[in-house]
């Protein structure tokens, strides 16, 4: 995932294991930012030159450059349907909320609606920044998880787009059945001797708060006071067991803190030097044609477990916007419009499953309702530097 601070600012399948976790060789896949389908592919040329050549009307901003082909294709379409040009533009920037909120005080150059994690909410409403959605996203099959991302005061916000959880991947010519716990997995390496090029038991990028959260998580409890307060609660006496148990278990993973990163576990995976890992649900499709476990994340031993948390990115229509019915169409479009074409072309997963899910969306969609909320409170950035300072202390 997961840039937690820069964020702030269909596959064919065969099943071969069961109900925990299950083998999956993807026969087809989706693209991503580079390698999704371009709307050239799509042969909408002719709309592709009349989109390009007409003004625009509207503005969409984001953050995430493995929404680009997504984002382009949907612009092009929505002014094929309506007439109406949204340019798209992506943002490099650290602080991108902040960069929204001085462009809509300073200037006319800024989105009118804009791409935005969900544990940002809060912050954009209160920088005055964020409309009121008037659907009722349940009414068009968004998860209720992604419409409790989307609301802020008893009041549904944004529109729901996408989600992004945590998940476990495991080498099936070496584990004979899904581990059930991190625990499983070490006593199953004292007894079986893994192939030569063999470097690492389990990865997982450390330096990721996201994917550190379900060491800890069952013992730490996110709860609001007021309306825009965040109290984080531990049960300290399971917190220091969790630590004390993640002290001991490195020495068995071995990871290198300062080699370690996404794209370096999916390689490693991918090549045979890791025998299994904790990714996200965005980074799946990488693993389109390779052969591999997949399942929930397992418990961290017999007696603790384990918790993870999700996140759901979601449009929101930007309240200084000159044509907040537009805006507002746009949103909708992209988010229910376009939902059966968000995977293909991103890699992210839609917030309204696919009519029959396969197992890998199965097993994600599973992961994202079985976890907790990144809680949508500003207060909650002191918690994550905080966790990943705790885990770092380690290597």
């Amino acid at each position: 995932m997961k840039r937690l601070y820069k964020r702030l600012t269909v596959a064919g399948l065969v099943v071969v294991l069961g109900m925990t976790g299950m083998a999956v060789m993807n026969t087809a896949g989706c693209g991503s930012s580079g390698e999704g389908v371009s709307s050239t592919e799509t042969g909408e040329t002719a709309a592709d030159e009349a989109y390009r050549s007409a003004p625009a009307d509207l503005t969409l901003w984001y953050a995430d450059d493995s929404y680009a082909d997504f984002f382009t294709e949907a612009a092009v379409r929505y002014y094929a349907k309506t007439g109406k040009k949204v340019a798209v533009q992506y943002q490099d920037t650290i602080d991108y909320l902040g960069t929204i909120y001085d462009k809509t005080m300073q200037d006319d150059a800024f989105p009118d609606v804009y791409l935005l994690p969900g544990d940002n909410l809060e912050e954009a409403y209160l920088y005055g920044l964020v409309s009121v959605n008037q659907t009722d996203p349940s009414e068009n099959g968004v998860l209720e998880k992604a419409v409790e991302a989307a609301t802020y005061e008893e009041r549904v916000l944004g529109y729901p787009l996408s989600y992004d959880a945590c998940v476990f991947i495991y080498q099936t010519d070496y584990f004979t059945e899904a581990p059930a716990s991190l625990q499983a997995i070490i006593d199953y390496s004292n007894e079986n001797e893994p192939a030569e090029n063999v470097e690492y038991l389990l990865e997982w990028d450390v330096k990721d708060a996201f994917y550190d959260f379900p060491f800890v998580g069952n013992s730490v409890t996110f709860a609001k006071r007021g309306s825009d307060e965040l109290d984080v609660t531990y049960d300290d006496t399971l917190y220091q067991l969790d630590l004390e148990y993640f002290d001991t278990i490195l020495a068995s993973f071995s990871i290198d803190a300062d080699q370690v990163s996404e794209q370096h576990i999916v390689n490693n995976f991918r090549e045979g030097r890791t025998l299994s890992a904790i990714l996200d649900t965005d980074t799946l499709w990488q693993l389109d044609g390779y052969d591999y476990g997949l399942m929930q994340m397992p418990e961290l031993s017999d007696t603790l477990s384990a918790a993870t948390c999700a996140s759901t990115d979601m449009i929101v229509v930007n309240d200084y916007t000159k044509d907040s019915a537009a805006a507002a169409d746009f949103a909708q479009f992209v988010t229910v419009g376009m939902a059966d074409e968000l995977h293909g072309l991103s890699g992210h997963y839609s917030v309204i499953p696919s009519e029959t899910p396969d197992t890998v969306e199965q097993t994600a969609l599973d992961a994202y309702e079985g976890a907790v909320l990144m809680p949508d409170s500003k207060d909650a950035k002191n918690f994550w530097v905080t966790l990943e300072e705790t885990i770092l202390k380690y290597f």
